[in-house]
């Protein structure tokens, strides 16, 4: 069944699913084996891995992170959640108002279609 969500919480969906299942597999763990130490059963984790299920709370991400010994922070961001003040979302947005600023500057560069130098 395709997803209905927006295409960014899709994506990140997915992120996060791969990111736990490859640490999950790194560590030789079965889906079965995280999901006890977890609030959540082996069939949710494997909806989570597979992109299914958006990520879960902060704290089961948390508990994830303990369990598979990974970076919480790293988890968090995936996650899209906002970690350290501006989430990677807001990051992503600011650079690109950048990347725009600076394509308009040398567009008007090339063009001359820019303000009058100053003398």
């Amino acid at each position: 069944m395709p997803s209905r969500r927006p295409e960014s919480e899709a994506e990140r969906a997915h992120a996060f699913g791969a990111r736990i299942r490859a640490l999950r597999r790194n560590r030789k763990l079965t889906q079965r084996q995280v999901a006890e130490q977890l609030p959540m059963s082996s069939g949710n984790l494997s909806r989570l891995e597979n992109g299914e299920h958006g990520p879960p709370s902060d704290e089961v991400i948390v508990k994830l992170g303990e369990v598979l010994d990974a970076d919480t922070d790293e988890l968090l961001r995936l996650a899209g959640r906002d970690v350290g003040g501006v989430s990677f979302e807001r990051q992503v947005l600011r650079e690109l108002q950048g990347l725009r600023r600076d394509m308009r500057e040398v567009k008007e560069a090339v063009t001359g279609d820019g303000p009058e130098p100053r003398t």
